[in-house]
Formats: structure tokens, sequence, C-alpha cells
């Protein structure tokens, strides 16, 4: 073997080899976790990926899903051309056609639509999020509001937790932190970059307290004190550590007398919850509640970090809002190492300057038109959420109440993230006209009547902000495969086609990109594209410590334990204080069933059919705990039926300390074994609309050879 053959053996990138590196990103976790990748690439094909030394966030390494991003790139069902419907809808049979047949079939049937109401087509995104101003701007251009993402599943009840406290959406770093409260949040596997910043407070020898019904990776790996809640239980838990911190004095009482409303209601609440109690009600041990209020209490750096996993309950706004308000009564917001506000600059990312997304959105946007999906149903969401909510779909296109759906523009929308997710397809194959845009063969392209071939971020440029100063814009790695192209050109040619007079989005994607981060102060968006890192954002500007407290944007002008912008919907039963509400008791149903968490080889139903990715967890399984296994004689690896209200599958039982007496956990995402299919699609809070996910009455059996789904 020669020199040049060993060095192209170990992948050197040199002019011998022939190997480049080109500088892109990771968006297989979407929005904020994206990581900076170097793509080693010969001959127009990516042979290697590593993290990008330097990246904000990542800084040089890629987690489990990242290291597969080779292998998700070049998946054998990506979609190759353009498709048209030859067969039944749900049939698969489609034939090949031209990008202009594609697109000037989408245009016609979207025309005559709209001709006889822009309402009755929704335009519907999942993942990803990187375009999604663009899709927005194009709904409001057609003439509707419906424009509905998959954010009425995931963040944005997080957000309206937030807004509903602090009037704005706020952020929790951790650098300052020297004890960090992860919340049902399992940052090692969930979050990467937070991860990072978490195992450094263990290792520098930080306090970490883990809360989770699950004994997460987090909890087993950092947790120096781990409280395990019974599910549907964590509302009960924080307010016995706020009864502890009242009753000792260890409030902050300087800080509520100026700038908190609705103490005197809050504390009032909370004691009904003395540890005692809320031992009986959550399984925690009382002396861990105790101990939990005191570190916190005791260290001024200390942070309590709600994840968005405690909003998919249907008392999930609630919950989340009663482990937030424990920042408040300890005094951590406003300044540094507590809860300060976020820009977001562009799609949920913050550059540390205030952007025109939201002038670009509401531009266009229609004088007049029917409520957006779900809007009336969920008047808090419609008041804090400028979308529709898209959990309420289905009954919509079921009932045709408020109007009847004709018409679905679905964008990496994913089925299996709805509650009984084949009413979803159902109710799709009876609209007059859907397509659909995807990297991969999904479902809901099986159902659609034009597919069009979708790229990932190395086949693409995208722009994206970084640590509240930076902005990155990618070029394309390698040329996009096949005949797919990027989502940003399907939206801007479709505005052009259908001629609704939007000269900005027919400019295409990096022009309406310019425009949204003009603020930003840069002007040479070549030479962003060209930096080996992103560069900092000469606009953008450091939070000024206290600020926020000198404008606090609610309707009291404080921080509202009480919310008055829930007070409003009392009559609807929103709860303006933070309430625990007990699970309700279903009988025949002894297990609850928690959905939509993650393992380190998945997210959603993404990487299922990544080969590398697929070996870590090869056949869908539901964790159970030893006890119960026991109890229901059954066996490691054996056939179980797991059974909901809306349904049953079939899966193999993992038995494991992950999962709690009396709980089952199912990672979702399977088109074999579709978890959500067993939740009703009325099981949501009435807050949000989001889905209870995380509380589905369940049973569970060994499975019987001739049990049939």
């Amino acid at each position: 073997m020669n020199d040049n053959d060993s060095r192209l053996r170990a992948k050197i990138p040199c002019s011998d080899t022939g190997i480049e590196i080109k500088k892109t990103m990771c968006d297989i976790c979407t929005p904020g976790p994206q990581c900076g990748v170097d793509a080693y690439v010969k001959d127009g094909i990516i042979i290697k990926l590593e993290g990008t030394e330097g990246f904000p966030g990542n800084n040089g390494r890629l987690c489990t899903k990242g290291a597969g991003g080779r292998q998700y790139l070049y998946r054998e069902d990506r979609i190759r051309t353009p498709l048209k419907r030859t067969g039944p809808r749900g049939s698969g049979m489609f034939e090949p056609i031209t990008w202009d047949e594609a697109l000037d079939t989408c245009a016609g049937e979207l025309l005559r639509l709209r001709e006889k109401d822009p309402d009755s087509v929704v335009w519907m995104t999942g993942y990803p999020k990187w375009y999604r101003p663009l899709l927005h701007r194009l709904a409001h251009s057609f003439g509707t509001e419906n424009y509905l993402t998959e954010s009425s599943s995931c963040h944005q009840a997080e957000v309206m937790s937030q807004k509903a406290i602090f009037g704005t959406e706020i952020k929790m770093p951790v650098q300052q932190a020297k004890t960090v409260v992860c919340w049902g949040m399992n940052p090692v596997v969930n979050s990467f970059p937070l991860g990072r910043g978490v195992v450094n407070i263990h290792e520098s020898g930080g306090t970490v307290i883990v809360v989770d019904p699950r004994m997460t990776h987090s909890a087993q790996l950092l947790a120096d004190l781990y409280l395990r809640p019974r599910s549907g239980t964590d509302a009960a838990l924080a307010h016995a550590v706020a009864y502890c911190i009242i009753r000792n004095g260890w409030h902050n009482q300087d800080f509520i007398k100026w700038y908190v409303f609705g103490f005197e209601a809050y504390s009032a609440y909370v004691e009904q919850f003395p540890p005692e109690r809320a031992e009986e009600i959550t399984g925690v041990p009382a002396e861990d509640i105790r101990r939990t209020a005191e570190l916190v209490s005791m260290d001024p750096t200390a942070v309590i970090m709600p994840s968005n996993a405690l909003t998919h309950r249907i008392n999930g706004f609630n919950t989340h809002r009663a482990v937030l308000s424990l920042m408040v009564i300890l005094g951590r917001v406003g300044f540094p190492g507590g809860v300060v506000p976020l820009n977001e600059s562009l799609c949920h990312s913050d550059g540390g300057f205030v952007s025109l997304e939201k002038q670009f959105i509401d531009e266009t946007r229609p004088a007049r038109c029917k409520p957006a999906v779900g809007e009336e149903r969920f008047p808090l969401w419609r008041d804090m959420v400028d979308e529709g909510q898209g959990m309420d779909l289905i009954r919509q296109m079921e009932s045709g109440k408020p109007c009847h759906i004709q018409g679905m523009a679905c964008f990496g929308v994913n089925d299996r993230m709805y509650p009984e997710s084949g009413r979803l397809l159902a109710a799709m194959d009876k609209v007059r006209f859907s397509f659909a845009a995807d990297i991969f063969m999904t479902d809901v392209c099986r159902h659609a009547d034009i597919v069009f071939p979708t790229c990932t971020s190395y086949e693409r440029g995208e722009a994206k902000c970084y640590g509240g100063k930076f902005v990155n814009w990618t070029r394309p790695a390698i040329r996009p495969l096949y005949e797919s192209r990027p989502d940003s050109d399907i939206i801007c040619e479709l505005a052009a086609r259908m001629k609704l007079g939007d000269s900005l989005l027919e400019a295409g994607y990096d022009a309406c990109i310019e425009y949204i981060l003009s603020p930003s102060g840069i002007t040479d968006w070549e030479a962003v594209k060209d930096a080996p890192l992103p560069v900092p954002a000469p606009n953008a500007s450091a939070y000024v410590p206290g600020s926020y407290l000198a404008h606090i944007p609610t309707s009291s002008g404080r921080i509202e334990l009480y919310s008055q912008a829930v007070a409003r919907y009392i009559d609807r039963g929103l709860t303006p204080l933070p309430e625990y509400i007990p699970d309700p008791a279903l009988p025949g149903y002894p297990f609850t069933l928690i959905t939509g968490a993650r393992l380190p080889n998945t997210i959603h139903s993404r990487l299922h059919n990544v080969p590398w990715l697929r070996s870590l967890r090869p056949e869908p399984a539901a964790d159970i705990c030893a006890e119960d296994a026991e109890t229901l004689g059954i066996g490691q690896g054996e056939d179980i039926i797991l059974e909901g209200p809306a349904g049953r599958i079939r899966v193999k039982a993992n038995i494991t300390e992950t999962a709690n007496r009396g709980e089952m956990l199912m990672i979702h995402g399977y088109r074999e074994a579709n978890v959500n299919a067993l939740i009703p699609i009325d099981h949501l809070d009435p807050h949000t609309g989001f889905p209870g996910y995380k509380q589905v009455p369940c049973r569970v059996r060994k499975a019987e050879e001739d049990d049939t789904l």
C-alpha cells in the first residue's frame, strides 16, 4: 500500500486524496441545538462527518444522531423525483413527473380552491424548521391564517407558560450555575449542547438534581439528588418545594414586593402541599423535597429548568408554570444566571438582535379570513401563538366546522405526531387536493396527490442564529441528490406560479433571509457564507441586567404567579394559578403510558430507518419495570400487547429500571407500532391544546399467538 492509499483509507483531506472539508450543519435535531459539521467530501460524495471545532454549542463534537448523518443522507427510501399519484390514496402508486408539471399542478389546484375559499386550505409543516417564516408568509399571501406546525405539540406550550408568567419568551443560561435542576429534562440525550453544560456543572463539583419519573441517562450519570415522582404529579411536587421555601422564609420578599403579582393567592394555594402530603401524591420522600428546597434556596446561582416534556399532559401548562414559579419566588429573574428574555431572531434561534421576522410574516397577513384551525376551541393559544392549533385539525376535517378543509399543503408533516394518527390520514384521503414535500417516502406522502423530493441540510444552504450573538449561513456541502430541491424553492416557486403578488417571496430564500436579518448589521452575506464559523452580528447586544424588570410586558406590569391572561377564560375552565389537577382515572386501564421520550439514537420517526442507529434498538419495545413484568408473567423480549383508549399495538417488552411501577414507556414514531395511535384525539390540555402524551391510561398483557391488531 502506497502513501496515498494510506491517506485515502484514513480519509485525510488534501490535494493528493481529492478529499475536501465542507462546512455545513446537522439539522436532525431542530431548531436550537443544530451543530456545526465538517463534511469530508470526495467526488461529490460525503465519506465522513465530524463536529466543527469552535462551533457554538457542539465545539467539535457530534451526538449519536449526528454521527449517523451519512446513513441518514443516503437512505434508500429517499424520494428521487417529483411524483403524481396514479392509484388510490394511500396505495403508494405514483409515477415520476417533471418539476414543472408538479409545481403547475399544485398551483392550479390551489388557485381553484382559493377562488372558492382560501381558508379551505391548510399550510402545514413538521421538521425541519428553517423555512418556516417563508411558508407562514405564503399562507398569508394565499389569503388564510391556516398555518399549522408541529409546534402544536412541541415547544409552544412552554412558550405559553413563559408568557403567562413573564409576558415574554425566556431563557435560563446555565454557564454560571453551580446548582441545576433538570425537571423532566434529559439533556445528555435530548439536547447535546445543553447536556454538555450540565456535564460541566457535574464535573466541576456542582450539584445536579434530576426530577423525572423515568430513570434517564441524566439521572443515572449526573444526579446528586434524584426525585422520581409518579407521572402527572410534578405540579404537586413543585408546590411542595414552594411550600418549604416560603415556610422557611427563603423566598425573596423584596423582589416579590416590587415585581410579582398574585403572590398572596399563590402562597395560600401551595399551603395545601406540605412535604408529607406531597409524598403521598408523588411518591417522592418528604425529606428529598425539603432537601431540594434548601439546595435551590441556599445557592444564589441555582437554575431550575422545566422541560417541554412537562407540557405533554392534559394539565401540562399548569405543571410547567408550577416549576417556573419557583424561580420567581426565589427572585432569580432579570439578571444573568437567572431568567432573562430571549430574542427570537430567526426560526426560534437567538441572534442577540430583534429581526424583521414578525414584520416579514405580517406584511401579507389577510385583513379578513375565518379563524385558524383550533382558535375557537383554544382561545389562550390564539392569544399567545401566531398559528393555528393543529391538534384540532382532525376534528375540524371530520366535522367541517367552522369550515371545510379541502386542500392540504404539507412540508415534512408526520402523521404519527397526532393522536389517533390513522384518522388524520383518513381525513386527508377525503380532501379535494393535497401535496407533500419530504426527504423520505412517509405515510403522509403516500396519501398525497403530488409529492416533492426535498433535500437535507448537507445539500442546501441555510441561515441560523446562535448564542445570542452569532449568525451562520451555510453553503451546500454536496449537490442535492437525485432531483431533490430545498423546501424553500417549492415555497417561492408556488408563490410565483400562483401570481399572488408577493415579490419578496418570488425573489427567493436568500432575499427573504437578508431582509429578515437586515437589523443584524451584516451587509456582506457572501462573506458570512464563506466564513469557517458563525460570525458575530455587529448589532447584537448582550442583555442589560435588570432591564426586563423595568418594563415587564404583562397586563399588570409585574411577573404574574396569578396569570391575568389566563383569568380571561375562567369560564372556559382555565385556571389562573398553576393548579395541580390529578390525572383522571379510567377504569380498566391500571397503567400510565408515557410516550414521546427519546433514546440517544432517535428523534421522532426521523432515524428509525437509519441502520446504525436502528441497531441500538432493533425492534419497537416498551419499557416495563421488573416488578410489573413479574406480576404479569412477562419476560425480556417477549411480545406484549399495549392497549390504550383508542387502539392497541404489539411490541417487545424491555424490562428495565428506567420505568417506574405502574408506568409503561414507549418510544414513538415507529411505522409498525405507532404508539400515538393509542391516544384519543380529545386527550388534550384545555389551555394549550397539547396532547397528553405522557399520561395515557393503558393496560398491558403478554401477547398470544393468535392476537390480531
